[in-house]
């Protein structure tokens, strides 16, 4: 330190200012480039963040009602449901399994399967629920000969009749 004291000293007043001056605009362009710079695109970085936020939140308002609409009537193909049911199982690959189908009321039939692929069997009754807007009422199963094999008795639901 004491070394840096003595060149200071030891030079001329108009070399001090250039090298004082020199030294403040090295600090600032230090400084900008240091913490102004990365400050000034972090923020447009989040500007473009909340625009494309703000697109998204626009598109979904949008679209929300059209899902809800599409959700809350699910497709009815005229078919009675023991019609539906019947036709439905045997094209997912449950029909081999399909022992009866049974009409409880004009709204509900019982369905007995012997045998069923379980994930196929499950698959199938998601598929009628969200397709068909069909309601699982009753459900049960018992472990079949075969592995992933039940037979299982469900009872089916068209709300509304």
């Amino acid at each position: 330190m004491n070394a840096l004291r003595q060149f200071w000293e030891g030079l001329a007043t108009r070399d001090r200012r250039v090298l004082a001056m020199g030294a403040g605009a090295l600090l600032l362009i230090a400084l900008w480039l240091l913490a102004w710079e990365p400050l000034r695109e972090a923020r447009d970085a989040a500007r473009l963040r909340t625009t494309a936020a703000a697109n998204d939140l626009a598109y979904l308002r949008a679209v929300v009602p059209q899902l809800r609409d599409a959700t809350a009537t699910p497709a009815r193909d005229g078919r009675s449901l023991l019609a539906l049911v019947d036709a439905t199982a045997r094209a997912s690959g449950v029909g081999e399994a399909l022992l009866r189908v049974e009409p409880v009321s004009a709204a509900q039939v019982r369905v007995y399967f012997e045998g069923a692929g379980f994930d196929a069997l499950v698959d199938w009754l998601a598929a009628l629920q969200a397709g068909q807007g069909i309601s699982i009422s009753d459900f049960s199963a018992t472990r079949s000969t075969g592995v992933g094999r039940v037979d299982a008795r469900v009872v089916l639901e068209r709300p509304g009749g």
